[in-house]
């Protein structure tokens, strides 16, 4: 009988051992404390720039001022408390043996208490405007011209105006006016904003033809300050140092022709991005989306390379995504843009023909990352600091 009870109390404890829950490791609870909060941070501090962005766009499409903050920081004091505990329960063993024996149960229990804090302020005169109102420096532009962003859509949402001077020395300007672009400027369309996008599709259908720097000579060639490439130029060319306190805009050098590129400020950008959309208001009805009347190229979207609307706003209760890049509440009404994208559309598959739902063609997020970015750049770096993370155990 007696081995009998020793061997069923060592059953006994060995179950209770088995039973206890895995406790993770300090280190290991930290280290997923951080990643949890440093991606819920991240998530959070990318909404609300987006947010504001969008906030400033609509602002602009009622022509209302706009206003610009600075989130200076997120910080984090969590703390931690632990409460422990142990039962033993009581189980029947059968036999002769009369009184139960228990099963050990440990339990831990950990609560976390937090209250992230952040500073929102806005600019200072300085910051303001070397963050809003001064333009689009060229370096920054060339940036995204080489690094595969849609050109078109660089021009559009960059680029102020153009001016073009012919092989003959003839001068061409054309302003890219959003409140005058209507119906993806058709040939119908005669005005100033549809001659500016007329002009940058005729461009960029001629580079696409054209090897870039096929006609730059950096030795004999004619110097431009502030080119950005060539394009089979009628006489060779080469990038020339700007001169003492000359500022160089973009340049290209297409056959005959000069192309001098005049770049906008990002306030600029977020206010022509509302002219759109207030022209495109007049296209929609109450309560249904809005979008820009004019068109970018975007491979992989409404049968593979269609033109999309450059920006679409969509009321939050007609939207059909669960994830966007901004939403907000405006003027008593909840609005999103910049539909997230999971799968690329091509022109013809064994399936069929490609078909997009309407709010996978457009190039919102783009346009909100693009000005995000900008907006970044332009900071300095005390209104970017890194968050600060404070761990209290």
């Amino acid at each position: 009988m007696k081995s009998i009870i020793a061997a069923c109390a060592a059953a006994l404890v060995a179950a209770s051992c088995a039973s206890a829950p895995s406790i993770p490791s300090q280190r290991e609870r930290l280290t997923r404390q951080i990643a949890d909060d440093a991606v819920g941070f991240n998530e959070a501090y990318g909404q609300a720039v987006s947010a504001q962005i969008l906030l400033n766009i609509l602002r602009s499409r009622d022509r209302l001022p706009r206003y610009y903050l600075a989130m200076t920081g997120i910080s984090d004091s969590p703390s931690w408390s632990t409460t422990q505990s142990a039962a033993i329960g009581g189980i029947p063993l059968g036999g002769d043996i009369g009184t139960p024996w228990g099963v050990g149960g440990l339990g831990v229990e950990r609560e976390r208490a937090s209250r992230p804090s952040y500073a929102v302020q806005p600019f200072d005169a300085a910051t303001l405007a070397r963050t809003a109102f001064q333009a689009t420096p060229s370096s920054v532009f060339e940036h995204y011209w080489y690094s595969g962003w849609p050109r078109d859509l660089l021009m559009l949402m960059m680029v102020e105006s153009i001016e073009k001077t012919d092989g003959r020395g003839h001068v061409s300007i054309y302003t890219n006016e959003a409140n005058t672009i209507f119906d993806d400027c058709v040939a119908s369309i005669q005005t100033d904003g549809c001659d500016f996008v007329r002009e940058v599709r005729a461009f960029l259908a001629t580079s696409q033809q054209h090897a870039s720097e096929s006609g730059v000579d950096l030795q004999n060639g004619r110097p431009l300050c502030g080119l950005v490439e060539a394009y089979s130029p009628a006489s060779p060319v080469r990038p020339a140092a700007p001169r003492e306190g000359q500022v160089c805009e973009p340049v290209f050098a297409v056959g005959a022709d000069t192309m001098r590129l005049r770049l906008r400020s990002l306030d600029d950008m977020v206010y022509y991005v509302g002219e759109l959309l207030r022209a495109g208001s007049m296209r929609s009805a109450p309560g249904e989306a809005i979008e820009a009347q004019v068109t970018v190229r975007a491979a992989g979207l409404r049968g593979g390379g269609q033109g999309v609307p450059l920006f679409r706003v969509v009321p939050a209760s007609d939207s059909a995504h669960s994830i966007y890049a901004a939403e907000i509440a405006y003027g008593g009404e909840r609005f999103r843009a910049g539909p997230a994208v999971g799968r690329s559309c091509g022109e013809q598959t064994q399936a069929g023909a490609c078909r997009d739902i309407a709010e996978e063609g457009d190039r919102s997020s783009s346009v909100l990352s693009l000005i995000a970015e900008i907006l970044a750049l332009n900071q300095s770096p005390d209104a970017i600091r890194a968050p600060s993370r404070l761990i209290a155990e």
